[in-house]
């Protein structure tokens, strides 16, 4: 039975891509399916943005005979509604662009773990403009290109910024080194003896950033590969049979239901929900803007699945027993408390009594972490362990800052209220 889906004119070139980017996984030695995909992806984003602008105009243009015209009653009505049905679509041009970067950044994450990139993805939210589009930038893109197919062409992946949500700088990224190393091509442009010489400096520079170190593929642990196959069964199980869930270890849960399954079902989560504890919080993954600095989703669900997600055929939710992970942190001999408040999830001390001993938060975004790159309750609690200092270093340097008094009577969010749907 064919399913509904969001994009249905997008589905041969979102598997395509998908293929693409398996193969890239499955080798990231080979880096000729870098440079196909994408192209594929250059097409489909610069498609997506020159009718955008197009329905821009159109939107402009009727904005502007409302004014003009002075147009009332029926007519007046019929034009806002095209406005708005105009913009709508523009949005879903927009959602588009996002869904195929996402490609792009599963690319990058093959080569290197996305929190390599959280550092550029941040400076350029915090201090740049948002990034123009690529038919903004069409007269320095052929630059961009030539020196994508250098690159591409000396064996070493390089990626151009345009494909991808996560590089929020430069125009390209060589992956090759230990570090992502952005490269900016503002004077990449000349051409005859003066651009001979640009191209071989450029040569130069792209091997001198791919030797600054090996290129390393993030594996992840063996627990957190095992809970993307789990996530995988689910998702396969819920598309045959209409809902389906896997606890890959306790405190974990994944659920996965087809959206005509729950139109026909509508209770069917609202079971689940009242079966949880207290302690357990419930999140609902979607493809959007927020997993952007985290492991792509396109790496984690298989090709199909990962195609079907972002068409919308069916919902995920993540459920988190946050009993179990402070009790992971106990393990570690660190003091844990789930707060969850809309801004904090967790509050981490080496000394219930005596947080001068050290403390540190754990925000909600980096907690989503655990539903949005399916990783074990127990490498999130080491590694989140690892950025809170031993108590022997605070007290070897001395107090400089002294945590606010209110972090004092933290209490776990789940003695008092329910779970909370995100």
């Amino acid at each position: 039975m064919p399913f509904p889906l969001r994009f249905p004119r997008e589905m041969e070139c979102f598997l395509q891509a998908a293929q693409l980017l398996g193969t890239i996984q499955g080798d990231p030695g080979r880096v000729g399916p870098v440079l196909e995909l994408q192209k594929l992806l250059l097409r489909r984003i610069a498609r997506s943005e020159l009718s955008h602008n197009r329905l821009q105009d159109a939107r402009l243009r009727l904005k502007q005979r409302l004014v003009r015209e002075r147009l009332i009653g029926e007519k007046a009505r019929e034009t806002r509604d095209l406005v708005l049905k105009i913009q709508e679509r523009c949005d879903a041009l927009e959602q588009l662009r996002f869904l195929y970067r996402c490609f792009g950044d599963g690319i990058a994450a093959t080569y290197q773990a996305p929190l390599r990139h959280r550092y550029f993805y941040f400076a350029q939210k915090a201090h740049a403009k948002e990034r123009p589009g690529l038919l903004a930038r069409k007269d320095s893109f052929r630059s961009r290109y030539r020196a994508l197919k250098l690159g591409i062409g000396m064996g070493i992946p390089v990626l151009l910024a345009d494909v991808t949500n996560m590089l929020g700088q430069g125009d390209l990224c060589v992956l090759a080194g230990g570090e992502p190393q952005p490269l900016d091509l503002k004077s990449f442009v000349h051409r005859g003896p003066a651009g001979r010489l640009q191209q071989e400096a450029l040569r130069r520079t792209i091997a001198l950033l791919a030797r600054q170190g090996t290129a390393s593929v993030p594996g992840g642990s063996a627990h957190d590969m095992a809970h993307k196959a789990h996530l995988n069964d689910c998702v396969r199980q819920a598309m045959e049979s209409g809902i389906a869930q896997a606890s890959p270890e306790p405190g974990l849960r994944y659920v996965a239901v087809r959206n005509d399954h729950y139109r026909s079902h509508p209770d069917c989560l609202q079971t689940l929900h009242q079966r949880v504890p207290k302690s357990t919080m419930s999140v609902q993954v979607t493809p959007e803007t927020a997993w952007i600095p985290m492991q792509p989703f396109t790496l984690s669900m298989s090709a199909g699945h990962a195609v079907l997600f972002m068409q919308g055929v069916f919902q995920l939710l993540v459920y988190v027993d946050m009993k179990v992970l402070v009790s992971h942190f106990a393990s570690l001999g660190i003091h844990a408390v789930a707060l969850m408040d809309g801004v904090t999830a967790l509050q981490l001390s080496n000394d219930a009594e005596d947080l001068e001993h050290g403390v540190y938060r754990v925000s909600e975004a980096l907690f989503q972490r655990i539903p949005c790159e399916f990783i074990s309750l127990r490498s999130f609690a080491q590694e989140m362990a690892g950025m809170l200092e031993p108590a022997q270093a605070h007290s070897d340097q001395g107090r400089l800052f002294a945590p606010p008094g209110d972090w004092g009577e933290a209490r776990h969010y789940y003695e008092d209220e329910g779970p909370a749907l995100h």
